[in-house]
């Protein structure tokens, strides 16, 4: 009996040796990747393909590089950016950044 979760997978029939053929649950597609901060798609990242596909590529494939690289989007880098300057101006404390971007503003070390 297949479990809840592969009830509404795709069924396909596969051929085994000794000419017996067997029901397999295939596996779904590598979903979008999606910004922590506002769930926007990311771009430049891979998705659609099988996880094995994904897998095998170069890191410089699976994600790009650069400040928070397939984390965050564009808007909400420039926002980490804003707040970590001004946190280490001085002008702002940690305690008065937004709550979603804390986490992204103390591993940002503007100096």
């Amino acid at each position: 009996m297949p479990t809840r979760s592969e009830r509404s997978k795709k069924k396909k029939s596969r051929r085994r040796p000794g000419k017996t053929s067997k029901k397999v649950f295939a596996r779904g597609k590598t979903g979008k990747r999606k910004c922590a901060v506002c769930k926007k798609v990311l771009h430049g990242t891979p998705h659609g393909k099988k996880a094995s596909e994904v897998r095998k590529l170069s890191k410089t494939k699976k994600r790009p590089t650069g400040l928070f690289a397939g984390i965050l989007c564009g808007k909400c880098r420039n926002l980490v950016a804003e707040e970590a300057a001004k946190v280490s101006s001085g002008s702002k404390k940690i305690g008065e950044v937004e709550l979603r971007l804390k986490k992204y503003v103390e591993q940002v070390k503007v100096e």
